[in-house]
């Protein structure tokens, strides 16, 4: 991807995290082969063979019809790639223990191919969550401007920043970036419908990342 066009889309992203927590400005002032081809068979071989795939490929099969000498070739279909981790397909039993209703699950792709993202409302009503899967580093997450109150931890041995928007005056949300080998998931919290709940924003976010667990984030 180019240089730009990647700006573009963390910029993109970002500012739809921020729309959830208010209006979006840019005027804003910084703060600190298929499988491997099928082996060669004997024109003297009948008996069934199996050809070699290349690496991470099915295989081709190739056998003998009966009562001919031809060779006949069925292709297996290579495995397709999936694209992006999806957190949409978090288990609902892992979104209950996390304190997230699973019925409330609505997809929230922004639209762009390397963007996958999903919003929950918690079991309590007070609080919504949305994870989005990116191929942007936490560090590029950090566009100069755009965040304040950053903070820096691990998590399984992952880097994570949680910080606030610059937009978000009223201090309802809060987000947090886990770094991953492909990019970054990141999760936003967003007070829901004016709610006052006891736990601030940025705990929020944590304590519900930290209940879904690593084994709920791609690697």
């Amino acid at each position: 991807m180019k240089i730009s066009a990647s700006r573009h889309l963390i910029t993109a992203v970002i500012c739809g995290a921020a729309l959830l927590l208010s209006a979006c400005s840019e005027d804003v002032t910084p703060t600190k082969g298929t499988a491997g081809s099928a082996g060669s068979t004997s024109a003297a071989a009948n008996a069934p063979t199996t050809a070699k795939a290349d690496s991470g490929s099915a295989p081709e099969t190739t056998r003998t019809d009966s009562g001919g000498d031809t060779p006949t070739t069925t292709k297996m279909a290579a495995p397709v790639s999936d694209g992006p981790w999806d957190p949409c397909g978090i288990p609902s039993a892992d979104l209950a223990a996390a304190g997230l209703d699973s019925g409330t699950r609505e997809r929230k792709d922004l639209q762009h191919p390397d963007v996958r993202g999903c919003q929950w409302l918690a079991s309590d009503g007070k609080y919504e969550l949305l994870i989005e899967s990116l191929n942007e580093t936490v560090d590029q997450l950090l566009k100069p401007g755009a965040y304040q109150d950053l903070r820096r931890t691990e998590y399984y041995g992952r880097q994570v920043v949680v910080f606030n928007s610059v937009q978000d005056s009223n201090h309802i949300g809060c987000l947090m970036g886990v770094q991953t080998s492909t990019g970054s998931v990141l999760f936003t919290t967003r007070k829901h419908n004016g709610q006052s709940p006891t736990l601030e924003p940025c705990a929020a976010v944590q304590e519900f990342a930290a209940k879904l667990g690593n084994k709920n984030l791609p690697a």
